[in-house]
Parts: C-alpha cells; sequence; structure tokens
C-alpha cells in the first residue's frame, strides 16, 4: 500500500519523537519510500511585551529565534544522518506556523502517503501540546495517520528495525467510511502475512432497561447476529488472508482496547470519519480514544485518503 511512497514524521525533537522517528526509518526502508523529517516552529510561543511573568525585546525575541532556528536545523541533519546510515532516502523540513496546519499542508505539498506521529510530547505542558497536535492531525488529515504511543506494544525491532506485523485490528461499524479504510488493513495483512481479526461491537441502547429486560436481550442477540452476518460478508472476499471474526458487546473505545491488550495484536487500522458534524461525534469520538489509548500503534484512515490514491491510479 505504501511502496515508492512519500513519509512524513513530524518531530519536536522529544524522545517520544525520536521514538515514532524509528517507525518511519522502519517503514521508509520497508516500503523503498522516500522519509521527511518536519519541525515546526510556532511563532506564537514567543511575543514581544509583558506577560506571563516575563518581558522580552524585540532584539532579545529576534536573538532567541535565530539561536532557535540554528539549534533546529542541526538535529534536523542529524536526523537526516541518521535515516540515510539506515538506507534511507530522507530530507528534512523546517517550518513555521500552528503545527497541526502546518504538518497537514506539508504533507500535502510534498504529496505523502502517510503521516507517522508521536502523539505525545515531552512531559508536562509539552506533552499536552504536542499529544493535542497528533490528534488534531489525525482528525484532519486526508492521508492516513500512524499514531505511535511509547512505551507500548510495537511492531518495529529494536536491533534491526525490521518490521514485524503478525496481526491488524480491524474494527468496524459497517459503514461507507470502514469500507473504504477496509483495503489498507487488508494490504498490510497481505505484505506481511499477517492474521486479520474483523471486529464489530455493538452497542446496547439505555433506555428505561428495568422496564424491559427481556425484549433488550432480544434486541441484542439480534444485534449480534446481524453483525456476525456482517463480518462474514467481509470476510467472503479476503480468501488469501487469514482472518478471524469477532463480535463483542459494550463501549466501542473499551473494547476495542481491551481486546490489544488481550491479545498479541501490532496494529489496529481505524477508519475515521469526516472532520465535523455527527458523524465525528459517532466513530469518529471512537477513534479519537482508541488513538490516544489502545497499547500498539493505529492506523487512522479517513475516507479521502483511500479517494484521492484511486484519483492518482486512475490518472
Amino acid at each position: 500500500m505504501f511502496k515508492n511512497s512519500h513519509i512524513l514524521v513530524p518531530t519536536d525533537f522529544s524522545h517520544y519523537a525520536l521514538y515514532a522517528l524509528r517507525y518511519g526509518i522502519a517503514l521508509a526502508r520497508e516500503y523503498s519510500a522516500k522519509l521527511h523529517i518536519l519541525h515546526v516552529m510556532d511563532p506564537t510561543l514567543f511575543s514581544t511585551g509583558t506577560g506571563h511573568g516575563y518581558w522580552i525585546t524585540k532584539t532579545d525575541l529576534e536573538k532567541l529565534d535565530s539561536s532557535m532556528t540554528s539549534q533546529a536545523e542541526k538535529r534536523l541533519d542529524h536526523l537526516v544522518d541518521q535515516a540515510r546510515q539506515a538506507g534511507v532516502e530522507a530530507d528534512c523540513h523546517l517550518v513555521r506556523g500552528k503545527p497541526e496546519s502546518k504538518i497537514i499542508e506539508t504533507a500535502e505539498e510534498l504529496k505523502c502517503d502517510l503521516i507517522a506521529i508521536a502523539t505525545h510530547g515531552r512531559t508536562g505542558l509539552d506533552r499536552l501540546i504536542f499529544g493535542g497536535v497528533a490528534e488534531r492531525v489525525v482528525r484532519y488529515a486526508d492521508m492516513p495517520v500512524l499514531s505511535i504511543k511509547h512505551p507500548e506494544h510495537e511492531f518495529i525491532d529494536e536491533g534491526d528495525l525490521a518490521v514485524h506485523v503478525k496481526q491488524v485490528l480491524f474494527p468496524t461499524d459497517f459503514s461507507e467510511y470502514a469500507e473504504r479504510a477496509l483495503p489498507y488493513a487488508a494490504s498490510l495483512c497481505r505484505e506481511f502475512k499477517a492474521k486479520l481479526v474483523l471486529m464489530h461491537v455493538t452497542e446496547m441502547p439505555v433506555v428505561f432497561p428495568e422496564y424491559t429486560p427481556e425484549s433488550m436481550a432480544t434486541i441484542g442477540e439480534e444485534m449480534a447476529d446481524h453483525a456476525q452476518e456482517g463480518l462474514e460478508r467481509i470476510r467472503t472476499g479476503l480468501d488469501d488472508i487469514e482472518t478471524e471474526i469477532l463480535v463483542r458487546t459494550g463501549v466501542a473505545y473499551r473494547e476495542i482496547c481491551r481486546f490489544v491488550e488481550e491479545t498479541e495484536t501490532d496494529l489496529v487500522v481505524l477508519p475515521t470519519h469526516g472532520k465535523t458534524g455527527l458523524s465525528h461525534l459517532l466513530f469518529g469520538s471512537v477513534a479519537d480514544k482508541v488513538v490516544r489509548m489502545a497499547r500498539c500503534p493505529v492506523l487512522s484512515v479517513r475516507p479521502e485518503a483511500l479517494k484521492s490514491q484511486s484519483t492518482e491510479q486512475n490518472g
């Protein structure tokens, strides 16, 4: 799916971001892809005048900006050297602006097929800032986003950076969005000869359950049966892949994360819905929580990703 592609790895030079870079290098080498390492300098973090307990002159601000730019350039060059030493074609990019906007904008300009991003920054406030950036990139980027936490169950070998994907979890709500994201999960399983787990979580409506316990139980059984049939239909088109189907009842994101905790799942491939509106509030909110909580990397795919790829292939 990502053969001869372009992969973008944003970095704030934190431990978490450097950990994510390992994935970028490993995947770029696996897919003969070009790696782009990006650092965004946010000018809003510094301003002249008083406030926040300090005062800084315009001259001091210019000196600080020059120093930070020089340090960022040196760090980026060092990271590019690491990637090249691992046999990966790599470039670095230093831009200014709002981090999440510039990450997505740069990915679009470079025609990147994948963004690999750490979900946490350093600690304290930095962690909140970079963590929030990652979540917004997942929500708004049209291309797939691989979210990486540390520590977690990983599929990159620490020694030689080899990629080992043995089991992929694909949760589905049977929507059009999920249907469009399935090819990514299937392709990864074919490439790495991995097992694909097709999962649906039925969430029971809670409407005066004390008055209708028997009818609610019947509804639950019917929902589970329909989900089982739906997963079976999906599996019929994946005869060349080892698959397992799983229906659970509960809160979707909790059941997805629980399954990851209970098994040796290497990767969750998760469809995520539109940028705003009701579609985001439904399955989109599930994606947000899974990205934040699952103890393995999560590949989020929005419908636009598959649309743009199909357009390029047909063009």
